[in-house]
C-alpha cells in the first residue's frame, strides 16, 4: 500500500468520524464573564420552546449578553436527539444567529449520564467566570416519574384547558428525569452552576429543592403550575448578564411583572405568575428549624384550611409556612422556623400574581391568601404518595428517621 493511498484511507477515517460526531471543535477563547445554558428537554412544548429561543435572540439583539455566552439545548427533531446552539450576536449580520456546537445522538433525557454529558460540554464549549443552568420543560416537584402508572384522573390536566408545564419527572413522558438523578448529574460536574431557574411546574417545593441542596447556591423556581408561555427571556435574560453579575431578585421580578401586567400580549395565557428565590446553603438550618417543631408540642389542623397550589383532588402542594404555623402549638419554636424560612426564601423574592391557574380537574383560577403566601410548598398534608413522600430526605431529616 502506497503512502498516498494510506493517507487517504487515514483522511477518510477521520471525516467518517467527525460526521457521525456532528459536533463543532471549540474554539479556544479568553473566559466570558458568565455562560447561561438554557435546557429543555421533550417536544410537547416545542411550540414554546422555539418562542423561548426567539426571546433570547431579542435580548441578544439588543446586547443583553453583554460579555457572556448563552447555550441552548432543545430536542427539535426527535426524543432520541439533541441539539446544542449557542445563541450569539453576528455583528456583521446585525443580529443574533444560532451556531449548532454539537448534536446528542442518541441522547436520553431521562437519563443521568445523557445529562451529565450535556452540562459537562457547557464549560468546554463555552468557559467562563460562572455558570448558570436554566431548565424549562414540565415539572412535577419531587414526585417521581414512576408514580405515573399510579396518576388518577385528578392528575390529569382538563381537557381544553390552557397549557401548563405539569407533569412528573422533568421532561415527556417516558423521557422523564427524576429530581434525586438531577441533583447526581450536577453534582458530578467538574464546574458548579451558581443558580438554576426551574422553567417548570411545581418545583418550588420543599422536597424538592432539599434535594438539590448541595448542588446550586440559588434556586429560582414557582410553587404552582407554569403558563406553557415559560419565563419571559427577552426580560429575564439582561438581568442574568448584569454588569455586577447575575441579578436574580430583578430576575424574579421581571417574571412577576410580565405575569401581573403584560401576561395578555401572550395569547392562551392567564394572569398566573408565582416565584420564589432559595438560598440552598440554609437549607440545612430550615430542615433542623422543622425538626424542632416537629419534636415538640403539635396540634390538630384542617388541611382543606391551608393555601394550595393546584386543582388536584386531594391537593398534592400546600404552603410550606402555612402548614408549619397550623401545626406548631410552640410560639417561640414556630417564631425560630419563621426567621429561619426567610433567610432561606428571602422575602423581596417571594412574589405572586393575586390568583394562579391550575390546569387540573375543572382548570381554573386560584385565589392566593397573601397572608400564607410563602412561596415554597410541602407535600407532607397530602393524602396523596404519603409512603412516598416519608422516603424523601427532607421528610426523614425533619422527623428523625434513620
Amino acid at each position: 500500500m502506497t503512502v498516498r493511498r494510506l493517507y487517504g484511507l487515514l483522511l477518510t477515517a477521520l471525516l467518517f468520524f467527525a460526521a457521525c460526531s456532528k459536533e463543532e471543535t471549540p474554539e479556544p477563547s479568553k473566559l466570558a464573564e458568565h455562560t447561561m445554558l438554557l435546557y429543555m428537554p421533550g417536544r410537547s412544548l416545542l411550540y414554546y420552546f422555539e418562542q423561548n429561543i426567539d426571546g433570547i435572540e431579542r435580548a441578544v439583539a439588543s446586547g443583553a449578553a453583554r460579555n457572556g455566552r448563552i447555550l441552548v439545548c432543545y430536542q427539535p427533531e426527535s426524543h432520541e436527539q439533541a441539539t446544542l446552539l449557542e445563541i450569539a450576536y453576528d455583528a456583521r449580520q446585525q443580529k443574533a444567529v444560532r451556531k449548532e456546537l454539537k448534536t446528542y445522538e442518541p441522547f436520553r433525557a431521562e437519563t443521568t449520564a445523557s445529562v451529565r454529558e450535556l452540562f459537562t460540554d457547557v464549560q468546554r464549549f463555552a468557559p467562563a467566570d460562572s455558570y448558570g443552568l436554566t431548565i424549562g420543560s414540565h415539572g412535577m416537584g419531587w414526585v417521581p416519574n414512576a408514580t405515573a402508572s399510579l396518576a388518577g384522573r385528578a392528575e390529569q390536566p382538563r381537557p381544553g384547558a390552557l397549557v401548563t408545564r405539569a407533569t412528573r419527572g422533568i421532561g415527556d413522558k417516558g423521557h422523564m428525569l427524576d429530581i434525586t438523578q438531577l441533583a447526581e448529574a450536577l453534582e458530578s460536574l467538574p464546574h458548579r452552576f451558581c443558580y438554576l431557574i426551574f422553567d417548570d411546574c411545581f418545583m418550588a417545593n420543599i422536597e424538592t429543592l432539599y434535594d438539590l441542596r448541595y448542588a446550586v447556591d440559588r434556586i429560582i423556581a414557582s410553587p404552582c403550575e407554569i403558563m406553557g408561555a415559560g419565563f419571559p427571556y427577552d426580560r429575564i435574560i439582561p438581568r442574568l448578564f448584569a454588569s455586577d453579575g447575575p441579578d436574580l431578585p430583578r430576575a424574579c421580578w421581571e417574571f412577576w411583572n410580565f405575569y401581573q401586567n403584560d401576561w395578555e400580549t401572550i395569547a392562551d395565557n392567564a394572569q398566573s405568575g408565582c416565584i420564589s428565590l432559595t438560598v440552598t446553603s440554609e437549607l440545612d438550618a430550615l430542615a433542623a428549624a422543622a425538626a424542632e417543631i416537629h419534636a415538640g408540642p403539635t396540634r390538630e389542623y384542617d388541611a382543606d384550611a391551608l393555601q394550595s397550589y393546584e386543582n388536584m383532588s386531594p391537593h398534592l402542594f400546600y404552603d410550606l409556612n402555612d402548614y408549619i404555623r397550623a401545626i406548631c402549638a410552640d410560639d417561640n419554636r414556630y417564631a425560630r422556623f419563621r426567621e429561619q424560612l426567610d433567610r432561606t426564601f428571602p422575602e423581596a423574592c417571594r412574589l405572586h400574581t393575586p390568583s394562579f391557574y391550575s390546569a387540573y380537574n375543572y382548570g381554573r383560577m386560584i385565589e392566593i391568601k397573601s397572608a400564607a403566601y410563602s412561596g415554597v410548598t410541602t407535600s407532607e398534608p397530602s393524602q396523596r404518595y404519603t409512603d412516598l413522600h416519608k422516603e424523601t430526605a427532607w421528610y426523614k431529616v425533619t422527623h428523625a428517621v434513620p
